[in-house]
């Protein structure tokens, strides 16, 4: 049998999971940009956190002057900025939208420090990244509210039996 609530429901989670999982990307690209530069390249990846970047910067200057701790401390900062994103997306991927609004809102902070630090192809990364965010955040407030409603329906079903 045909049910459109379902396929519905279907289709509103692709789209959903579509957008949180950018959290993972984030923080996957972000860590692999951090190795990159420790190891000396000029590569990195548009889809990184601009803050990790600049600490991943003031660590090579600063380890000139004062040794290896720097780059330490820079890593431990990277990995724990970039878990925080993972946490983003684990908690957006169980429909809990206040943790999909927070990602995105520092993730939109994290795109004014590429504009401070007039990284411009960075901030533009931030925003394309968005744009695929965002209809994934609406998909799932209109999930949630779908699956509300067919509980609440299913519900009435068994009751009513």
């Amino acid at each position: 049998m045909y049910d459109e609530n379902e396929t519905r429901r279907e289709e509103l989670t692709q789209r959903y999971k579509s957008g949180a999982n950018w959290f993972y990307w984030i923080a996957g690209l972000t860590l692999v940009t951090s190795f990159l530069s420790f190891s000396g390249t000029d590569w990195r990846f548009l889809i990184s956190l601009g803050t990790t970047q600049v600490i991943d910067a003031l660590a090579a200057e600063l380890s000139d002057e004062g040794g290896g701790a720097p780059k330490i401390i820079a890593i431990v900062l990277d990995v724990i900025l970039a878990g925080v994103f993972v946490v983003f997306g684990v908690l957006a991927n169980k429909k809990l939208l206040w943790a999909y609004i927070l990602g995105m809102t520092i993730f939109v902070l994290d795109g004014v420090v590429s504009l401070v630090v007039e990284d411009w192809i960075g901030a533009i990364a931030h925003v394309v990244v968005l744009v695929f965010m965002v209809p994934g955040f609406l998909a799932g407030r209109e999930l949630v509210d779908l699956e509300e409603r067919m509980a609440r329906a299913e519900s009435q079903a068994t009751t009513s039996i």
